[in-house]
C-alpha cells in the first residue's frame, strides 16, 4: 500500500457500492475506501458475495487503502486475528478495521498482534480523546500506515447523551466527568494530531468519519484530520453552493447573449 505521497490530507469514500466507488475514483478525489457491516447490509452485500465484493473494490482502488471491518466483536481474540489474516490475503491494499471494544483489552491485544505481522489496521468506533490515545499507542509500532477513526457525529451524541448523564457516570465513575477536549470533536482531533506528531508516530493517520453534513468535512480538516471518510451523498453535497449555481447560470446566460450579437 503506497501512502508516501498521499494521506496527508485525503478524502475516503464510505461505501461498498462498487459503481459509486468507480464513479468517485474516476474523479481523482478519493484516496481510499472504508466500509463496515451496516454499510454492506444497506448496499445489499451478502455473506456469500462478501469476498468477491471486497476483492473488486481492492482491484478498483489499486494500491490505495481499502478498510474492511472484522465481522464479530464478541469472538475470541485468536479468532479475530485469524479473520484479519483471511482479509489481508484478499489483496495487498486491505486495511483491517478493529473496533475499540470497551470493558476489555481484547481489541488492543488484537491490534498489537496484527502490527507485529505487518497487517495495516484501522482502529474504529472511537468517540473520545482517551480512546484515541489507547488506539495510537496500540498501533504505533505497525510498520504499515495505520489509522485511528474518530466518529465525529457520534462523538457529539456521545458527549450529549452519555458522558454527561449521571446514570452512565454512576456505572462508570472512573471515566470522569465531561472534559473540554471531549466536548467537541474538533478538540479531540486537534489534540490527537498533536499527540501523534509529538510522539513521532509517523505511521498513524487520523480518519474522521460519522460525517453528517458537508460542513463537518471542512471542520474536520480545519481541526487537523488527515482524512475524512464520508458517503457518496455527502461527497456530492460538498459540490453545492447556492451562490455557485446562480453565478454559473449568469455566465451561461451571458454566453448565450453573446452568441446573438
Amino acid at each position: 500500500m503506497n501512502a508516501s505521497g498521499i494521506l496527508r490530507r485525503s478524502l475516503f469514500i464510505d461505501s461498498s457500492n462498487i459503481e459509486e466507488i468507480k464513479k468517485w475514483n474516476a474523479t481523482g478525489v478519493i484516496d481510499g475506501v472504508t466500509s463496515n457491516q451496516l454499510l454492506m447490509l444497506n448496499d445489499g452485500v451478502k455473506p456469500k458475495s462478501f469476498r468477491r465484493v471486497v476483492a473488486a473494490i481492492c482491484e478498483e482502488m489499486k494500491d490505495k487503502p481499502v478498510s474492511v471491518e472484522l465481522t464479530d466483536s464478541t469472538i475470541a481474540p485468536e479468532d479475530m486475528i485469524a479473520e484479519a489474516k483471511r482479509f489481508a490475503n484478499i489483496a495487498e491494499n486491505i486495511v483491517v478495521k478493529v473496533p475499540l471494544i470497551p470493558e476489555t483489552t481484547k481489541s488492543l491485544y488484537v491490534i498489537n498482534e496484527l502490527s507485529k505481522i505487518d497487517i495495516s489496521v484501522n482502529v474504529t468506533t472511537i468517540m473520545t480523546f482517551e480512546q484515541m490515545i489507547l488506539a495510537a499507542l496500540s498501533a504505533r509500532n505497525n510498520k504499515k500506515t495505520s489509522f485511528l477513526s474518530l466518529f465525529w457525529g457520534r462523538s457529539i451524541e456521545d458527549s450529549a447523551n452519555y458522558r454527561s448523564r449521571f446514570d452512565f457516570m454512576a456505572k462508570y465513575p472512573r471515566v470522569g466527568l465531561e472534559s473540554e477536549i471531549n466536548s467537541k470533536p474538533q478538540a479531540i482531533t486537534s489534540a490527537t494530531a498533536s499527540f501523534i506528531q509529538e510522539g513521532g508516530y509517523d505511521n498513524l493517520k487520523i480518519i474522521v468519519g460519522s460525517i453528517r453534513t458537508a460542513s463537518m468535512v471542512g471542520q474536520a480538516f480545519a481541526a487537523g484530520a488527515h482524512i475524512c471518510t464520508t458517503t457518496p451523498e455527502i461527497l456530492t453535497s460538498m459540490l453545492y453552493s447556492k451562490r455557485s449555481i446562480e453565478t454559473i447560470k449568469q455566465f451561461d446566460e451571458a454566453w448565450k447573449e453573446m452568441q446573438k450579437s
